[in-house]
């Protein structure tokens, strides 16, 4: 009797540890949009040898979960409805999932770099008009926040949740998704999803799978290292580079003159250069910088609160208004925009601190952007003449390694994850980190033949452009984009059902994410509405 016991018990043991929760992919979740007039798979994961009933619209299908835990079902093809229905997954073993406010319509995949990641809070000096009123149920849109893996590719992906469209959420946005999917369910009428995966500043190579770059003698050897054959490989290199990073600061922290001093009553700034901030002061190198400006404004302005705009520059910046912090931005693109609290303007002489940080290169002020104080309908303008100071010069600060752009990295984090789910179409916006590549066609069309082979689909692709940046001010930079341009026609020209939206008679010669992202949206909808409608 206690031999019987004993066994059993082990039994029992034995089934816990093989008993595994049903699950889903994160990205199936309250608010998803599912793809219309495509069979669509459902999978996930539970205990091996129970069966798995999912519902959708009436619609049901039965599986059983596999000996490795995972399971996968089909349900027929779906008209699209924007009424929200249910997807239910229940398992013999008592538990269920259920997924809330599911729309059938469109599903986009939209990947690349920064300016396909650019939210619409960075564009609203041109696109507040467009979008303060605009609240849409029918468009929903997924964000999967940075990640990366080299050693192998991931079954499953960290995601923000679904969201649709209101003038209150819009601000994370992607602009160009934004305006792209607002285009396109206006004219279908049906719902459109937006699935965004796209990482500021990586190179092509770093959304390609193993398989395909292999076919590259560039990569003959990559593969070999540790990075790729270690899963904890990064976290050494990240404690090591910090230190370094953090020494760096505390060092130009403490050799910075002026830091502790500048809010001292009595400080002299006389000694302080008149400086216009639009000239080559920069020169001078790496260190920290302050820079001093006095603003008169006249009694009805005095304890409102204000804009202040401070165009953009490199590096880093922390902004004091009489001697109150009002913001900081740690890398050159941002346009600096920071809100002067309730209380602190007064009439009369009001004092704007900049401390610029600048890590490595030249640091400087971006010319032709916005620098001005806005307090309601008043608008004062900064202009470029300022005091400087620079409180400590150092060395460039110690490089660190951008994990999310290494080869492969993304693919397996952030693309492999979707294979199974069936989309519409695929928006690709990216290049910038490659100018001057010139076997970049390559790339592009090995990384789309790959997607496309592990969807087992022949999605229609839209490649966006480079726009127009740095035109007739920095001839170097002009030419590497204009051959990066040529490749991307010529990537379009060799993939099946793809279209290269133009865009370089559109951007800004300042700044490397223009706001007109209205204009590349709704090209990019035309494009996508001739491929994927043929309209």
């Amino acid at each position: 009797m206690k031999k019987i016991s004993f066994l059993l018990c082990t039994l029992c043991v034995f089934c816990s540890l093989c008993a595994s929760p049903l699950r889903l992919p994160r990205f199936f979740s309250d608010g998803m949009v599912l793809q219309r007039g495509q069979k669509l798979p459902v999978w996930g994961w539970g205990t091996p040898g129970q069966t798995i009933k999912v519902t959708l619209c009436g619609k049901t299908a039965k599986t059983k979960v596999q000996p490795d835990g995972t399971w996968r079902a089909t349900l027929p093809k779906f008209k699209a409805t924007t009424t929200p229905q249910q997807l239910l997954i229940v398992s013999d073993g008592g538990e269920n999932l259920l997924v809330r406010n599911v729309l059938i319509g469109d599903l986009y995949l939209c990947s690349g770099q920064s300016n396909m990641e650019l939210p619409i809070r960075r564009c609203m000096d041109k696109q507040a008009e467009r979008v303060k009123n605009y609240s849409n149920p029918n468009i929903r849109y997924l964000k999967f926040p940075h990640q990366y893996n080299y050693v192998r590719p991931n079954d499953d992906v960290q995601i923000r949740p679904w969201q649709d469209i209101t003038p209150e959420n819009c601000g994370e946005v992607s602009a160009i998704c934004y305006f792209m999917a607002r285009q396109l369910q206006e004219e279908t009428g049906v719902p459109i999803g937006i699935i965004n995966s796209a990482v500021g500043g990586t190179k092509v190579d770093a959304w390609m799978p193993q398989e395909s770059l292999k076919d590259f003698p560039a990569y003959a050897q990559e593969f070999s290292k540790l990075k790729y054959n270690q899963q904890n490989w990064p976290d050494s290199i990240m404690r090591s580079e910090m230190r370094a990073g953090n020494e760096w600061e505390r060092e130009m922290m403490r050799s910075d003159t002026i830091v502790n001093h500048w809010r001292t009553p009595g400080y002299d700034f006389s000694r302080w250069a008149a400086t216009d901030i639009f000239s080559d002061w920069g020169k001078a190198g790496n260190g920290s910088y302050w820079f001093r400006h006095t603003l008169v404004l006249p009694a009805d302005c005095a304890g409102k609160t204000a804009t202040l705009r401070l165009g953009a520059m490199k590096d880093a910046d922390s902004v004091f208004v009489n001697g109150r912090f009002v913001g900081n931005t740690t890398y050159e693109y941002p346009p600096r925009i920071y809100t002067v609290p309730q209380g602190l303007l007064r009439e009369g002489e009001n004092e704007v601190m900049v401390h610029l940080m600048s890590q490595g290169g030249r640091p400087n002020f971006t010319p032709q952007k916005l620098y001005q104080l806005e307090v309601g309908n008043h608008i004062f303008p900064i202009n470029s003449q300022w005091q400087m100071a620079q409180g400590s010069r150092m060395r460039p600060k110690p490089g660190s390694t951008y994990f999310v752009d290494c080869p492969t990295g993304l693919y397996n984090a952030m693309i492999a994850p979707l294979r199974d789910l069936p989309i519409s179409g695929m928006l690709w916006y990216q290049g910038e980190s490659n100018a001057g590549k010139k076997d970049y066609a390559d790339y592009l069309v090995r990384m789309v033949e790959e997607w496309r082979r592990q969807w087992h689909s022949e999605f229609p692709v839209v490649i966006c452009e480079l726009a127009g940046f740095q035109t007739g001010h920095n001839p170097g930079l002009e030419a590497s984009w204009a051959s990066l341009r040529e490749q991307q026609r010529q990537a379009s020209e060799r993939l099946k059902k793809a279209a290269l939206v133009p865009l370089s008679d559109t951007g800004e010669w300042n700044d490397i994410h223009p706001q007109d992202k209205d204009i590349a949206g709704q090209r990019a909808a035309e494009k996508m509405s001739k491929l994927v409608y043929g309209k």
